[in-house]
């Protein structure tokens, strides 16, 4: 079982979405974001952003805040390089304090990150170092950066926009045409997008599509 629901409107600015799970996991994409997990128990957990999806069954119920690039280090003081994809503790007990937690006063936010991130949403096929040069500073600068930000290199994070990029432009489309969707979403042809998707999820663009893999749900309501 799964769920998805919009942040507080507060955090909306820090925080992407709430999740939740139960059972088995949903074939899904990768998430290039930090995630503070609350256990069944209430202990709460930092958790890396991924580049291959994760699969398994969860014996209990899971809820996940999603952090947006730049919460972790600059609202919870913890360069998101740092979170391991298998998880770190982290103090308190309860969706209630991890929570109060984000609600802390940030640092000031990297402005080049920043850019670089927007850039790479809007067109993930664009090279490092073209991002680099616009906003300013070297490609060795802007990953260090990118790293206490995002916890990903720029590469790594535009492979994972990638994928979800395709996904969308495939759900858009009454007959998806995989080889205009693999250009339009920053791929070199469709052998590279069909061999990404097998190294993130297992198996075929086309076949993750036709099983209904989650490419990503809409929030569907708030949590406080």
């Amino acid at each position: 079982m799964t769920g998805d629901y919009a942040p507080p409107a507060d955090l909306a600015g820090r925080v992407s979405r709430v999740w939740w799970r139960s059972g088995d996991l949903p074939l899904a994409l990768p998430q290039p974001a930090v995630d503070l997990l609350v256990f069944a128990d209430g202990s709460l957990w930092l958790s890396g952003p991924e580049t291959e999806a994760r699969t398994g069954r969860l014996t209990a119920p899971l809820t996940g805040v999603r952090l947006r690039p730049g919460t972790c280090a600059g609202v919870l003081g913890i360069a998101a390089d740092e979170v391991p994809l298998a998880g770190m503790p982290f103090p308190g007990s309860g969706l209630r304090d991890g929570l109060r937690a984000l609600r802390a006063p940030a640092r000031p936010a990297d402005r080049a990150v920043g850019q670089v991130l927007r850039a790479i949403r809007a067109d993930p096929g664009v090279p490092v170092s073209r991002h680099a040069a616009a906003a300013g500073v070297s490609e060795r600068q802007l990953r260090r950066r990118f790293l206490v930000a995002a916890g990903l290199s720029p590469k790594a994070y535009a492979r994972v926009v990638r994928l979800h990029r395709a996904v969308a432009l495939a759900r858009s489309s009454p007959v998806p045409d995989w080889a205009e969707i693999a250009v339009r979403s920053g791929f070199y042809d469709q052998p590279h997008m069909i061999a990404e998707f097998r190294r993130a999820v297992g198996t075929s663009c086309v076949r993750f599509f036709q099983a209904g893999g989650a490419g990503g749900q809409h929030p569907r309501r708030h949590v406080t």
